[in-house]
């Protein structure tokens, strides 16, 4: 999967972390969140900009997202858009949700996103990745999310990452993985049960 990685050299990434630190108590929230991306550059981590990346990957032929995000948590992946032209929003997330909730979604411009289907459906699902109990954090996986190449079917997907938000449109790879077929095997075998 190609995602928008934010690069740079860890030691120019270190000397920034640095001085934004010494300016600590006149930091804006922007600036923590700048400091806290530079100090995991710095320390070799891998950060993302994964709404970026899935806006990037577009679409399948069908008109839905190639790649999908969900907080790890979830079993089922919900999509849906609303808006049209420059100030069309896409959703990720549970499946019935108030506009205003934030927890158990994520939501994300993407202008002039085309209907997927000519106005016959408004939602699709796609499987959440399992995320293999070696690499589960030790903490809920509430805190986390997943980004994959969806599979708006009920086949199980292959390559996720496992993300940790910074803020805005940055997120640390906490781990990135292929599922073995025995765990495709297992988890399709649930879903079609």
């Amino acid at each position: 999967m190609k995602v928008e990685a934010l690069k740079m050299d860890p030691d120019k990434a270190r000397e920034l972390y640095e001085r934004y630190v010494e300016h600590r108590d006149q930091m804006r929230p922007e600036d923590h969140e700048i400091a806290a991306i530079y100090k995991k550059i710095a320390e070799g981590k891998t950060v993302i900009r994964a709404l970026e990346s899935i806006r990037a990957a577009g679409v399948f032929e069908s008109g839905l997202p190639k790649l999908a995000i969900c907080p790890a948590h979830m079993a089922e992946c919900w999509f849906s858009w609303s808006g049209s032209g420059e100030n069309t929003r896409v959703r990720f997330g549970k499946q019935h949700v108030h506009e205003r909730e934030r927890k158990g979604v994520v939501r994300m411009p993407w202008p002039n996103f085309k209907d997927p289907n000519a106005g016959s459906r408004w939602t699709w699902c796609a499987q959440v990745p399992l995320v293999p109990v070696h690499l589960r954090p030790k903490h809920s996986l509430e805190n986390y999310h997943i980004l994959w190449e969806a599979e708006w079917t009920k086949r199980y997907p292959v390559d996720p990452y496992l993300l940790r938000r910074f803020g805005g449109d940055a997120w640390l790879v906490v781990a990135a993985w292929d599922l073995t077929p025995v765990e495709r095997a297992v988890m399709e075998q649930r879903l079609n049960g």
